[in-house]
C-alpha cells in the first residue's frame, strides 16, 4: 500500500517534500540534543540564531525521534524516516486489530459471536480500515506526528477493558462499599492507560485531545451502565470516575515538565491561539466522508477536481470512509442497533464525525446557512468554553478516531455476515457458501476490496537532493550561521540541508511562529524578509557588517531552485545587492549563489525594533502602536547621537523613555512631521527606549545618526 517507499529507503521519503523536511529534521535534532550536544530538546539555537525557538508548539513527535537513535546512528536518517512510517503503519493496524478482537470477544448477542478463528480474520478487517485508511495516508504527505497512529487504538483498548464498558455490573462489585472505590481497582490496567496516553502525547498533542475525549465519553458509559443494572453499591456506580481521575492525575504528574511550561506559554502567547477562522476553513466538509481518494491511481485525477471546491488542503480534506466500511456500518447499525456494544461504537464514531465538521456545517465547500446565519455545530460551543481548544487548527483530524470506530463496527458486522445460516434460519436468508469457508472468504473479500477503494500507490517519493556545498560546509570547523534566502516565508528544505551541514541557521520553519525573531526586527534581515523597506532608515553597507558579526552569520545562501525568476528573486538579489554592493559569490553552481559576509572594521550603531509594534504595513511603510512600544539601540558609541522619529497621530502624545527618564514628550498631528532628539552620552552596548502613546499612532521612519 506504500509502494515504493520500499525501493526508497536510504534515499527518499514518501510525501510531497514539505512538511517531510520538518519531520525528517526532527528525528535529526532530537538525536542533536540527547547525543551531540546534550540539551532541552524543546529549545533549539540552531534555529532562528542566535535567540533560538521554542520547539513546545512544535510537531516534534519526540517519540520517534527516541526510538529510532539506533537506526540514525547506524543506518542514517532516511532509514530512520522510512522505518517510522513502516512501523506506525503496522502497528496502527495491529492496534486496530487487538481493540476489534477484544470488541468481537466480549459480544454477549448470539447472532455476533463467533469462534476465535472468525474473530480473528474479522478483526483483521477493523485493522485494515484504520490503518489503510485515505486519512492515513493523507498525512503521509509530510504530517509525521499525525500518521504515527500507533497509540490511540492501544489506549482505546486498554481504556474499555479498565472499564468494562460491555457489562460492568459486577465488575467493581465487592462486599465492604468503603473499600470498593480501592481495593478492587485494576490498577495495573490503570498504568497501561497511563503509559499509553503518555506514548500518543509524545507523538502528538492532537492525539491527546482525542483520547481525552473519547475517555470522558467512555467514562460516562461505564457509568451509565453501572446505574442502569441497579447496583446497590452507590460507590460502584462512581468507579469509573475515580479510575479516570487516577489515569488523569499520573498523565498530568508524569507530564508536568512538560505541561507546565506548555500552559503558562499558551496564557501569555495569544499569538498561539489559530482562531476560529482557520477552525473552519479545516473543518471536515460532509461531502468529503463520501468523496473517493483522490491519490487512487484509477479515479484521482477525475475525483481532485470535485476535492478543491473543499475548503481544505490535501491532506487535511482527504477523510474518505471507503464504501465497503460504510456499508459494513450501516449493515450493523441497522441490524443489530440494540447491542450495547454496538451502541456505544456508534456513539464514538457519530461524536467524532460531528466534531470533524467543525463549528459550521460545510457541504460541497459551502457554509451551509439557515436564511443568513450559518448553521452551528457543536464544536462552536466548546470552541467558547474548552481550555485551549483554540490552539487547535485542523479539526478534520477527528477523522481518526471516525475510522478507528468504522474499523470496530465493520469487524462486528464481518462476523455477523459470517455466521452459519441454514435455509430455514428466521431472517429467511441462505448461506451463499458453507459454513467452513465463509469465515475465511467475506474478510479476505472484505479486504481485498477496502485496500483498492483505499489505494494510493505509487504513493509520492520525495528524494533526498543535498547540493554539493552543504557537504563542503559540513567539514568547516567553527560555530556560525547562514542565512538561507529567500527567506521571505519560510521554507523546509533549509532544515533539511541543515542535517548534513550542522550549521546554525538564521530563520526557519517551525509549527509556530517564534516570537523571538529577529528577522522581523533589524534592519537588513527586516528587507529580506519582506522584500521591501521598513521603519528603520539607515544606510544598509555601513550597518551590514555590524549586524552579521553580531548575528555571527559567515555564508549568505541565495537558492535559485527555490525562486524562480520573477519579483521574489529580483527583490531578494536587490536587498542583497544593497547590503554588499561589492560582493563576488565564493560558490555559485547555477542552483546555489553563496557569498561570504565582510569583515567588520568599524562598529556601527543601529536600531532594531522589540515588542509593541504592530504589523509591518508597506503602502506606504509604517507600524502602528497601540499602546506602548520597545525600540533597541545597538553600540552606542561615545559620540553624541540624535535619534529620528517620522510619526503621526492625530492629537496623540508620544513619551519617548530611556530607563526611568524621559527623552521626549510630542504631541502629534494628523500629519506626518518629523522629530529629532538629542541623546546624552550612552555608553553600553544595549539601550532600550519605551515609546508610550495615550492613542495609536502610526511611524514611518525610524533613524539614528551621529550629531
Amino acid at each position: 500500500m506504500t509502494w515504493p517507499t520500499a525501493l526508497h529507503l536510504t534515499d527518499g521519503i514518501p510525501g510531497d517534500g514539505f512538511d517531510g523536511w520538518q519531520n525528517y529534521w526532527n528525528l535529526w535534532w532530537v538525536k542533536q540534543a540527547m547525543l551531540v550536544e546534550p540539551s532541552n530538546p524543546y529549545f533549539t539555537t540552531y534555529l532562528y540564531a542566535p535567540t533560538g525557538v521554542s520547539l513546545q508548539f512544535h510537531t516534534l513527535n519526540i517519540f520517534n525521534g527516541w526510538w529510532t537513535l539506533p537506526l540514525q546512528l547506524n543506518f542514517g536518517l532516511a532509514v530512520a524516516y522510512n522505518s517510522v512510517v513502516l512501523v506506525s503503519f503496522t502497528l496502527a493496524g495491529y492496534g486496530g486489530y487487538l481493540l476489534s478482537l477484544y470488541v468481537l470477544s466480549q459480544v454477549t448477542e448470539p447472532s455476533l459471536q463467533a469462534d476465535v478463528p472468525t474473530r480473528r480474520f474479522a478483526a483483521f478487517v477493523g485493522g485494515v480500515i484504520f490503518t489503510m485508511s485515505p486519512f492515513h495516508f493523507a498525512h503521509l504527505l509530510g504530517h509525521m506526528q499525525v500518521f504515527s497512529l500507533i497509540w490511540p487504538p492501544f489506549y482505546a483498548l486498554w481504556l474499555i477493558r479498565t472499564l468494562n464498558v460491555v457489562d460492568n455490573s459486577s465488575h467493581y462489585r465487592v462486599s465492604n462499599p468503603i473499600m470498593a472505590c480501592f481495593t478492587t481497582l485494576p490498577y495495573r490496567h490503570i498504568a497501561l492507560c497511563t503509559l499509553f496516553l503518555i506514548l500518543a502525547t509524545l507523538v502528538d498533542w492532537y492525539h491527546t485531545l482525542y483520547l481525552l475525549i473519547f475517555t470522558g465519553i467512555t467514562m460516562l458509559w461505564a457509568m451509565w451502565n453501572l446505574k442502569t443494572s441497579q447496583v446497590s453499591k452507590t460507590c460502584e456506580v462512581w468507579t469509573p470516575l475515580v479510575v479516570v481521575t487516577l489515569i488523569g492525575s499520573l498523565f498530568a504528574l508524569l507530564m508536568s515538565p512538560l505541561l507546565i511550561p506548555m500552559m503558562q506559554n499558551a496564557r501569555q502567547r495569544p499569538d498561539l491561539e489559530t482562531g476560529l477562522a482557520q477552525n473552519i476553513a479545516l473543518s471536515a466538509d460532509l461531502l468529503a466522508f463520501i468523496t473517493p481518494s483522490e491519490m487512487h491511481p484509477l479515479w484521482g485525477n477525475w475525483v481532485k477536481n470535485l476535492a478543491e471546491n473543499f475548503s481544505s488542503t490535501t491532506s487535511e480534506r482527504l477523510i474518505f470512509m471507503g464504501f465497503i466500511p460504510l456499508l459494513l456500518g450501516l449493515y450493523i447499525a441497522i441490524t443489530q442497533w440494540r447491542q450495547p456494544l454496538v451502541k456505544f461504537w456508534l456513539l464514538i464514531g457519530g461524536s467524532f464525525f460531528i466534531l470533524a465538521l467543525g463549528p459550521y456545517l460545510h457541504i460541497g465547500g459551502q457554509i451551509v446557512s439557515w436564511g443568513d446565519w450559518p448553521l452551528p455545530l457543536p464544536y462552536l460551543l466548546l470552541y467558547q468554553i474548552v481550555p485551549f481548544l483554540n490552539l487547535t487548527r485542523s479539526l478534520s483530524r477527528y477523522d481518526l478516531m471516525v475510522m478507528l470506530s468504522l474499523g470496530v463496527l465493520s469487524s462486528l458486522a464481518i462476523v455477523e455476515l459470517a455466521r452459519p445460516r441454514a435455509n430455514g434460519d428466521t431472517r429467511g436468508r441462505v448461506s451463499l457458501l458453507t459454513h467452513g469457508y465463509l469465515p475465511i472468504a467475506l474478510p479476505l473479500v472484505a479486504t481485498v476490496l477496502i485496500c483498492f477503494e483505499f489505494l494510493a500507490a505509487p504513493y509520492p517519493i520525495s528524494l533526498i537532493d543535498t547540493p554539493a556545498f552543504f557537504h563542503e560546509l559540513a567539514q568547516e570547523p567553527g560555530d556560525f550561521t547562514i542565512a538561507a534566502l529567500p527567506m521571505n516565508w519560510d521554507r523546509p528544505t533549509p532544515l533539511l540541508y541543515q542535517t548534513v551541514h550542522g550549521k546554525r541557521l538564521l530563520t526557519a520553519y517551525t509549527s509556530r511562529d517564534n516570537p523571538l525573531e529577529l528577522a522581523w526586527r533589524t534592519p537588513l534581515l527586516q528587507h529580506w524578509r519582506y522584500l521591501v523597506a521598513d521603519i528603520i532608515d539607515q544606510p544598509l553597507a555601513e550597518i551590514a557588517p555590524t549586524i552579521f558579526y553580531d548575528f555571527n552569520l559567515r555564508y549568505i545562501v541565495l537558492d535559485y531552485w527555490q525562486m524562480p525568476p520573477g519579483p521574489e528573486r529580483e527583490g531578494t538579489e536587490k536587498w542583497l545587492q544593497a547590503a554588499m554592493p561589492q560582493a563576488t559569490p565564493v560558490y555559485n553552481d547555477g542552483r546555489l549563489k553563496v557569498y561570504r559576509t565582510p569583515p567588520q572594521t568599524v562598529v556601527q550603531p543601529y536600531l532594531s525594533l522589540g515588542e509593541g509594534w504592530g504589523k509591518h504595513d508597506d503602502e506606504p511603510v509604517s507600524r502602528v502602536i497601540n499602546d506602548q512600544a520597545e525600540l533597541f539601540l545597538h553600540h552606542a558609541s561615545t559620540s553624541p547621537l540624535t535619534l529620528e522619529v517620522t510619526a503621526q497621530g492625530g492629537g496623540a502624545t508620544l513619551a519617548i523613555w530611556q530607563a526611568d527618564q524621559q527623552m521626549a514628550q510630542l504631541s502629534l498631528t494628523d500629519e506626518f512631521n518629523h522629530y529629532q532628539m538629542a541623546l546624552p552620552t550612552l555608553t553600553t552596548e544595549l539601550v532600550k527606549f519605551s515609546f508610550m502613546v495615550d492613542k495609536p499612532i502610526t511611524v514611518s521612519r525610524l533613524a539614528i545618526m551621529e550629531r
